[in-house]
């Protein structure tokens, strides 16, 4: 394994990759750029892995930025990779598991409701007309819905449903209807939410994104405020990273009418530009030392040996 090279996985690598190379390097830390898309399962090989830049050896951590979309196998076949460097003791920002918790959002809403947290209601399925019964249900009962693709990012795709016309408009992303309790604002027409960030149990930096539009994602235009963090905001973002068992992770929380909070996503592979931008917070440090910190114990623990 090599002793201070770590590899940073990201399909399109830009300022996030700088900022974490940046500190990497300032901690003695090499780090590597390349595509999980390029690595390659090599039983010839000593480990049973190929990834650019290190031969025959392992690196010391891996961060995964990114992974691009693509077919059911290509994906699976990154997944391979992300366990077995798990499997071999290389420490892994954030693990497969993680983001198998998270880049579906059914196994979010189900990961973050059976640890007794705070979420909206859900519901998700493949057949439509149960989904058709239950947003007749739900507007009947005076609720809005939210209708998102299960894959899905940055506030794309998604379509807010108040009659039962706009859901029969919506086609169904990949054969399947995931739905959730549309979640009014505290004051009326007042659009916000929060992105926390949390590392190894911690929350480094957190922003408060406001819009004239109730999709609230920095990449949708909404500005970006630094934030003070209450008790209850901190121990919901905390849990919810947990909850998904990731090392860190974006967690974003809405406060309804009745002023309580709710965790509305979770993101194992959370951009920080924004809560930069607002905050100033040194996260690509913070990160940065969260791998050293690994590296360094695992070192210790090959010494003891």
């Amino acid at each position: 394994m090599s002793a201070r090279r770590v590899v940073i996985f990201n399909d399109t690598h830009g300022w996030h990759s700088d900022q974490l190379t940046t500190a990497l390097g300032r901690l003695g830390i090499e780090a590597m750029l390349t595509d999980l898309a390029e690595c390659r399962i090599d039983l010839d090989a000593p480990t049973g892995l190929s990834i650019p830049g290190f031969d025959n050896e392992l690196p010391a951590a891996a961060i995964v930025r990114g992974i691009a979309p693509g077919f059911l196998e290509q994906i699976t076949l990154r997944m391979d990779v992300l366990h077995t460097l798990a499997e071999l003791g290389v420490p892994v920002l954030n693990p497969a598991t993680a983001i198998e918790h998270t880049v579906d959002k059914a196994r979010t809403s189900l990961r973050l409701h059976l640890a007794g947290l705070a979420t909206p209601r859900t519901w998700a399925c493949e057949n439509a007309d149960s989904a058709r019964t239950l947003v007749e249900r739900e507007l009947a009962a005076g609720e809005l819905l939210v209708m998102k693709p299960l894959f899905g990012c940055q506030g794309k795709g998604i379509a807010l449903i108040e009659t039962l016309s706009q859901f029969e408009q919506q086609a169904a992303v990949g054969g399947a209807f995931y739905l959730q309790q549309y979640v009014a604002p505290e004051i009326p027409g007042a659009w916000q939410d929060w992105r926390l960030l949390v590392i190894d149990g911690e929350v480094c930096a957190a922003m408060s994104r406001r819009a004239n539009h109730w999709i609230t994602n920095f990449a949708q235009g909404a500005s970006c405020f630094a934030t003070p963090v209450s008790e209850e905001m901190r121990q919901l973002a905390i849990h919810a990273t947990a909850a998904v068992q990731a090392d860190y992770a974006g967690v974003d929380l809405i406060r309804g009418p009745e002023g309580q909070f709710t965790v509305l996503e979770v993101n194992s592979v959370p951009a920080w530009k924004g809560l930069y931008q607002a905050t100033g917070a040194d996260i690509a440090g913070t990160l940065a030392q969260a791998v050293n910190q690994r590296i360094t114990a695992g070192l210790a623990s090959n010494h003891a040996v």
